[in-house]
C-alpha cells in the first residue's frame, strides 16, 4: 500500500522523525542534565543538532543513505530512487556540517563522505551471546536473515531465487525476514517480486533470538547488490562459528573479514561456492577462521575503547 508523502524537499524517514514535541523538549534537557555530549544515533536525527545549542553533537551514520541510494539507481533509474537520491544528498551532507563528529562504520565510509570530523567506529557483535555451537548443523540448511523493511534485502533474495536457487538441488532456504513481510513485499511489489512460493524455502517473520537458526544453519547467505555501513548479520554468523557465502556487496566495509568470506559475484559463482562447503574439511576450516577472525576485530571491548576516547576528545580539558 501507499502510505501519504508529505510535500517537503527533505527524505520520507526524515519527515517521519519530525517531531516538534521533541524540538522543543531537547533545549529543557539539556539545561536540565548539562551532558558533554549529544549522540544522535541514525542519519535522520542528526536534523536535532540544532536544538542542542553549544553541546558537542555526535552523528552516528550507520548507513551513509546516499551511498545506498546512489548504488539503488545504478541498479534502476526510476523517478521515486532518484527523488529520494537527491533529498538524502542535500540533507545528508549537510547534516555532516552541523554536527561535531560524524562516526562512519568503515573506512570505505570514510572516504565516502570525506569530511575532517568524522572517525570510524565499526560496528561490533556481542562474542558472549553469539558463540559456536559444538552440534553439526542441517545438511545442505542456508540461512537468510534481513528484514523486508529494507528494500536491498528483498532485492538481494530476488537475485538469489532467480540466479542462485534454481543451481543447487537438495538445499533448505530459511528466511528470516522481520516484521511484516508481506506489507513490505507489497510495498515494494513495483520494483522487485521475489519468488517465495517454491519448495524448500522457509519463511519467518520478526524472531527475537536469532541463534537457533544459526546454529542449524549449514551456511549463512548475503547476497546482496546494494548495502551502506557494514552487515552486523555477517559478524554475527561469523562469531556463531558459521560459512558465510556473500556478493561483494554483502562484505561492503568489512575489508579485513574478505579472505574468510566465500565471495561471489554471479549467480554460478555462488552457487558453487555453497556447494563447495559440502566438504566438511572446507566447512569446519572455514568456521573456525571465521570466528577467530572476527573475534579479534569486533568485539565491543576494543571498539568500547575507541567509543570512550571519543567523548573524551570532546570534554573540555581538565585545567
Amino acid at each position: 500500500g501507499s502510505h501519504a508523502r508529505p510535500l517537503t524537499s527533505r527524505p520520507d524517514v526524515v519527515e517521519e522523525f519530525d517531531s516538534p514535541t521533541l524540538r522543543a523538549l531537547l533545549p529543557q534537557l539539556i539545561r536540565k542534565w548539562n551532558p558533554a555530549a549529544v549522540q544522535l544515533e541514525f542519519t535522520q536525527l542528526a536534523q536535532y543538532a540544532s536544538s542542542c545549542g553549544a553541546i558537542p553533537t555526535i552523528m552516528v551514520e550507520h548507513d551513509v543513505t546516499l551511498d545506498l541510494y546512489a548504488q539503488l539507481l545504478r541498479d534502476k533509474d526510476d523517478w521515486e530512487t532518484r527523488q529520494q537520491y537527491d533529498r538524502w544528498n542535500t540533507f545528508e551532507r549537510d547534516a555532516w556540517t552541523r554536527v561535531s563528529r560524524v562516526v562512519v562504520m568503515s573506512e570505505k565510509d570514510a572516504r565516502t563522505i570525506a569530511q575532517p570530523n568524522s572517525i570510524v567506529l565499526a560496528n561490533g557483535v556481542d562474542l558472549d551471546r553469539f558463540t559456536p555451537s559444538p552440534d553439526e548443523p542441517a545438511p545442505r540448511r542456508l540461512l537468510f536473515i534481513g528484514s523486508f523493511a529494507h528494500l536491498p534485502n528483498v532485492m538481494a533474495l530476488d537475485w538469489f531465487l532467480r540466479e542462485v536457487w534454481p543451481l543447487l538441488s537438495g538445499y533448505t532456504l530459511h528466511i528470516i525476514a522481520g516484521k511484516q513481510p508481506e506489507f513490505f513485499l507489497e510495498r515494494y511489489r513495483d520494483r522487485v517480486h521475489p519468488p517465495l512460493q517454491q519448495p524448500g524455502i522457509e519463511l519467518e517473520a520478526f524472531v527475537s533470538d536469532p541463534r537457533p537458526a544459526y546454529r542449524r544453519a549449514s551456511v549463512v547467505i548475503a547476497p546482496l547488490l546494494a548495502s551502506a555501513g557494514t552487515n552486523i548479520k555477517i559478524m554475527e554468523a561469523m562469531a556463531m562459528g558459521k560459512a558465510v557465502v556473500s556478493t561483494p556487496g554483502g562484505v561492503n566495509g568489512l575489508d579485513d573479514l574478505h579472505p574468510y568470506v566465500s565471495i561471489a559475484g554471479s549467480g554460478p559463482d555462488f552457487a558453487a561456492a555453497i556447494t563447495a562447503l559440502e566438504d566438511p574439511a572446507l566447512r569446519r576450516q572455514r568456521e573456525h577462521a571465521a570466528r577467530t577472525q572476527v573475534a579479534a576485530l569486533y568485539g565491543w571491548q576494543a571498539i568500547g575503547e575507541k567509543q570512550k576516547q571519543l567523548y573524551q576528545s570532546l570534554m573540555p580539558k581538565q585545567a
